[in-house]
């Protein structure tokens, strides 16, 4: 066998041009497939992260009837029978308790629905992190009319224009949209200008406050400045009055569109306040430290074998995403569609040049079994060569797509214009991170192996067909 190797490995480096065909076209099924699932894996990914981690945690518990039922009477005591049991998994997850309901919010005339989330502050700086989210970049028509006084070509400020009701809560975006429009050069020129002008001062909430962290896109629909006043109004535990008035701390921009729209933060002691709850909660959010779907169902196993099935549920982020997931399958159908194509145009390309070279060492084979090698042994060496120019393809395709999706897992692409507001219209933040995971590559490499194996199968047919005198005097 050692010997078949040996004279396989080199048989393809005779015609160094024929294999470097071959091989190229395997190189570039698997670099396309590669980058191709690493970017819909990496949609998905986003897409969960930003509705569990800010939104809705991979396991809930509650109350047993609050998720048919979201109302404040459905909702828990919490105690330290529940607390306590938290504590024991607190070296291997993340918790915070949350009151979450519904208040109309007012600034003057204008009024809008709003979700109100009520937090422990501390342990919701370990759990969704909503300080990384306080807006520190703010445009507006009164900021472009003051960068035209800064000495920025008028030209400049016209295309700044585009975004005056725009807000960001990180340098990089910020930085990375200006390049986009006014170009690399002018921003290099004048981002500490533009900088200065737009810079936003927030404050987010400290543990007794009594003020709010409104949404930004909530912000402007209520016209709201720091340190407005914010009235929220609506309906309480068991039918109490729920009305407050609360002055304004910060903005957030939440990657959730829909969350941006309607989003108020306060500690968890004003939402038990307002909404005369006294020490009850809607929900504990739990999120594991490993976000793998492992740990997740090892954490709700351990929740409900612990915990009294009489009074809670235990949901996973699975069973309250219902719709998402179903949104997020279909378009991985469709992604497997397009995958499915690219390896069908591949699987032809591979099959043209193997039978490229299998035309052209015709006589070849013929010689070979002519002066006495067995058509099973020239079988095996030709099924070695498909294998050897196969794993050249692959490791070539491996290597020169690893810098490209590693890149782009830590530099997102950040979109903006008409396509950022199509994809937002979806509650999908806009940006493209690439997937940075092991399976996927040992998977479509697996695919591409199987696609050269098959086409390794019309050299082999020919060699058993071959008829020595024929192909002598091919």
């Amino acid at each position: 066998m050692k010997g078949n190797i040996i004279l396989a490995w080199r048989n393809i480096w005779r015609n160094k041009r024929r294999t470097l065909i071959t091989a190229a076209s395997i190189f570039f099924a698997v670099f396309f497939a590669l980058i191709m699932r690493s970017y819909q894996l990496g949609s998905y990914s986003n897409w969960i992260e930003n509705l569990v981690k800010t939104y809705t945690g991979y396991i809930q518990i509650q109350e047993k009837n609050y998720w048919a039922d979201k109302t404040l009477e459905n909702s828990i005591l919490w105690n330290n029978n529940l607390d306590s049991l938290l504590s024991t998994k607190s070296n291997t997850m993340l918790w915070t308790p949350r009151i979450e309901w519904g208040a109309l919010a007012s600034n003057g005339q204008q009024t809008k629905l709003a979700v109100v989330i009520g937090i422990d502050v501390e342990r919701e700086s370990s759990f969704s992190n909503p300080k990384e989210k306080i807006v520190i970049f703010r445009f507006n028509e009164a900021i472009v009319e003051q960068l035209k006084m800064n000495d920025i070509p008028e030209n400049v400020v016209k295309e700044l224009s585009k975004i005056s009701n725009v807000s960001y809560s990180s340098e990089e975006k910020f930085r990375y949209e200006l390049q986009n429009i006014i170009g690399e050069n002018e921003t290099e020129l004048y981002f500490e200008k533009i900088k200065s002008a737009t810079a936003f001062q927030c404050d987010f909430l400290s543990p007794n406050d009594n003020g709010v962290i409104v949404a930004d896109r909530l912000a402007r629909f209520l016209k709201l400045n720091i340190g407005d006043t914010i009235v929220l109004t609506g309906v309480g535990f068991q039918s109490q009055t729920a009305a407050g008035k609360f002055p304004v701390r910060g903005f957030v921009k939440m990657p959730n569109p829909d969350l941006d729209k309607a989003l108020v933060y306060v500690t968890l002691a004003q939402a038990q306040e307002l909404f005369a709850m006294q020490q009850r909660i809607t929900s504990v959010l739990v999120s594991p430290i490993n976000h793998s779907d492992k740990e997740v169902e090892n954490l709700k196993n351990f929740f409900s074998e612990n915990l009294n099935d009489s009074i809670y549920a235990v949901k996973d982020w699975k069973k309250m995403n219902d719709l998402v997931l179903r949104q997020i399958e279909a378009d991985n159908q469709s992604g497997l569609i397009s995958l499915g194509l690219l390896y069908l145009i591949i699987g032809f390309g591979v099959f043209g040049t193997v039978l490229m070279m299998t035309a052209e060492r015709k006589r070849e084979f013929g010689v070979m079994i002519a002066i006495g090698m067995q058509k099973t042994k020239l079988l095996v060496i030709v099924t070695l060569e498909m294998i050897f120019i196969g794993i050249i393809g692959i490791l070539a395709g491996i290597v020169g797509s690893i810098p490209i999706i590693y890149w782009f897992h830590i530099h997102p692409i950040m979109l903006t214009g008409e396509m950022a507001a199509s994809i937002e219209n979806y509650g999908i933040e806009p940006v493209m991170p690439f997937a940075w995971e092991s399976g996927f590559f040992i998977n479509q490499s697996f695919v591409v192996i199987l696609i050269v194996m098959a086409a390794a199968f019309y050299p082999i047919f020919s060699i058993t067909r071959i008829k020595v005198n024929k192909a002598l005097r091919a």
